[in-house]
């Protein structure tokens, strides 16, 4: 059970369960105290405050969030939970924009090797042709004996992919998520080691990423604990966009090398590289008053350029965020007056969340 407290709500969440619920900032006080006695507090009560307290444990207990225990004994026998920890490896994450078979090369297989990536997401552009699309496909395999965890393909929807992937034999011996976007109707279905995923939204590469939404949030105990330590969008990536310029991620402005002359590791080591990695959302303006702010994703490359802290950092809302934490209200993004600034800078004005 997680609580987290925002200027106008705080919320409750179980990053087992996924249970999430907004609940009063009086239950927010008590849960927040981790020492209290619940039964010590019953007997200073009364009335309506009684009845109040029994409603916020029922509320705990019914949505197997906590449980009652009757001695000081039994509560000495839970640790605290610990900090985050994070992995050795000096990257984890990385996001490949490709347009041609030829751009998956040795060079790059080589790196994402030697680096011992865990996660790596393929993003393919609309213009390119299906040939292309079913030869980057192909050439997973020869990822088959690097330490990646997970591969997250993304393509336009188109028929021959499905039925390359339907009767083509040993694809990937890696957990392989294909998404194929801009579909008719929405569908998912597994292949063996293979998750194909088919969804009716249109996927702009690199412009669709950033959005933040409630059915974006990750009720990840591990995303939890770094969203506390770290930026919970860039610590620990990196990317590499169309013309092979080596990024915190495709749609950031700055580059730090080209593939084809610069390794991957040498823009790791670039002075400026990790400047973001420690940039929680409690250092984010307006995100910093959110009670969102630790399952929500971060985005430092769309953002509402207002503000910049003193090592120059961008440290403005996310623009394709439509959530105002003083309000507690949800608006649609692109049509909010306050952001069209910001919209016509990066080029956005056809995008919808």
């Amino acid at each position: 059970m997680k609580i987290t407290e925002g200027v106008k709500n705080a919320i409750i969440f179980d990053t087992n369960s996924g249970f999430l619920s907004f609940i009063p900032k009086g239950l927010f006080s008590l849960l927040h105290n981790e020492k209290q006695n619940y039964s010590f507090l019953k007997k200073q009560l009364d009335g309506d405050d009684v009845s109040t307290l029994d409603e916020y444990i029922d509320f705990i207990i019914s949505n197997k969030l906590g449980f009652t225990l009757n001695t000081k004994k039994e509560l000495l026998s839970f640790q605290n939970e610990p900090n985050f920890k994070s992995n050795p490896t000096n990257i984890e994450y990385l996001i490949l924009d490709l347009q041609s078979k030829k751009d998956l090369d040795d060079n790059i297989i080589e790196q994402i090797q030697y680096l011992r990536i865990k996660y790596l997401q393929i993003r393919i552009l609309d213009q390119v042709k299906t040939s292309d699309v079913l030869g980057i496909l192909s050439k997973i395999n020869l990822l088959n004996d690097s330490e990646l965890h997970e591969i997250s393909f993304i393509t336009k929807f188109d028929e021959n992919v499905i039925d390359f992937v339907k009767y083509t034999a040993n694809l990937s011996n890696k957990f392989l998520n294909i998404i194929l976007h801009s579909a008719d109707n929405i569908s998912s279905s597994c292949f063996g080691s293979i998750q194909l995923d088919i969804i009716i939204n249109k996927i702009i590469i690199p412009s669709s990423c950033g959005c933040i939404s409630m059915k974006n949030f990750i009720l990840n105990n591990n995303f939890h604990l770094e969203s506390l330590h770290h930026n919970s969008c860039l610590h620990k990536k990196i990317g590499i966009d169309i013309n092979g310029n080596i990024k915190n991620c495709p749609s950031m402005p700055q580059s730090f090398g080209n593939i084809k002359d610069t390794t991957l590791e040498k823009a790791l080591n670039h002075k400026d590289f990790k400047k973001y990695w420690n940039l929680t959302k409690d250092k984010v303006e307006v995100c910093k008053d959110c009670e969102f702010r630790y399952i929500c994703t971060d985005c430092r490359a769309y953002t509402e350029r207002t503000h910049e802290n003193e090592e120059g950092l961008d440290i403005s809302k996310p623009l394709k965020c439509g959530y105002d934490p003083y309000t507690g209200e949800w608006e649609e993004w692109s049509t909010n007056p306050l952001k069209q600034k910001a919209i016509n800078y990066y080029g956005l004005l056809d995008l919808k969340n």
